[in-house]
């Protein structure tokens, strides 16, 4: 990812000096491009206790493009984004219990007890997104269109719980879309664009351990115990897509208004093993749990103010 992200900058970074196309109205414009957004967010595990993340977000975006050729119809584009805002949480909580179990080191086996809701407010929650892409204009007498696709990366950090970076997510995805452009009055632009996005390959990572260990107070049918810690896991995911949307408003020669809308769905992970170590009656056992990262959906709209070298 480093080396694709340094070559990408290097290729783009003398925009500034290439001459634009008699049709740049309708045509990818060579440049770069600065801009900052504010919209919402909400992240949803839609399980039989649902979950979600939700709040506001700011983000800050480069975007850098260059043209190719003599006529300048080809274009390939480097695009990087930071998204960071406090999000809450709401949704179930399960307490950990145990249970008479014959075949433990210390008599007990643990256990998840009954989800009961709720919720927490100021967990830290970011993301930052890379894209290269490439594509070619196509231009009619009153229109453009831009067909394009690429790569494209991301990483997300959620803190719960007061634990910042609790769980982490890296995609591998792969973009196509299309921008169409058309022109508003005489020095106005209009331009739509809609992509779509398929999942090559996630990664996430849940640290388990940093929520450390702690005492669990008897019960009528329990004695008291002590969690000690439990191990960190990760998951790999396979499918997963995305559909984005947005309409770029060229309002002056430097600066833009665009609506965006982000749609992400990922499928379930495969289940994987943690290792739980908890005491009873002075005598520690380690368990091993399966857990799995359930199908989940993102949804984020705003509104980007763009400003153009």
């Amino acid at each position: 990812m480093k080396t694709l992200l340094r070559a990408g900058a290097l290729t783009l970074l003398p925009v500034a000096s290439f001459a634009q196309p008699p049709d740049a109205g309708l045509a990818t414009a060579a440049g770069l491009e600065v801009s900052a957004s504010v919209g919402g967010y909400r992240y949803v595990e839609p399980l039989a206790q649902p979950i979600s993340l939700h709040g506001l977000k700011i983000a800050g975006e480069y975007t850098a493009t260059r043209t190719l050729g003599q006529r300048g119809r080809w274009f390939i584009q480097a695009n990087a984004r930071a998204v960071v805002g406090d999000v809450a949480y709401d949704g179930f909580c399960r307490p950990w219990q145990i249970a008479p179990n014959s075949g433990s080191s210390n008599g007990y086996a643990l256990g998840l007890g009954a989800a009961s809701p709720c919720s927490e407010r100021g967990n830290a929650d970011w993301y930052l997104e890379a894209r290269a892409l490439v594509g070619r204009d196509l231009i009619g007498g009153t229109w453009g269109a831009a067909p394009y696709a690429g790569v494209g990366v991301r990483h997300l950090s959620s803190g719960i719980a007061s634990i910042s970076g609790y769980r982490t997510d890296e995609y591998l995805y792969v973009p196509v879309g299309v921008t169409t452009r058309t022109r508003i009055a005489s020095r106005h632009a209009l331009r739509i664009t809609v992509e779509y996005d398929r999942l090559i390959r996630g990664w996430q990572k849940t640290r388990q351990s940093r929520f450390g260990g702690g005492e669990v107070p008897a019960t009528a049918t329990a004695p008291a115990f002590t969690i000690e810690g439990f191990s960190d896991v990760s998951f790999a995911q396979h499918s997963g897509w995305a559909l984005r949307t947005s309409a770029h408003y060229q309002a002056t020669r430097r600066w833009s208004l665009e609506p965006y809308y982000i749609h992400w769905s990922v499928g379930d992970s495969s289940v994987n093993p943690i290792t739980a170590t908890f005491t009873v009656n002075g005598v520690t056992a380690a368990q091993r749990l399966g857990f799995y990262e359930p199908r989940n959906t993102t949804n984020e709209w705003g509104v980007k103010l763009g400003f153009r070298f």
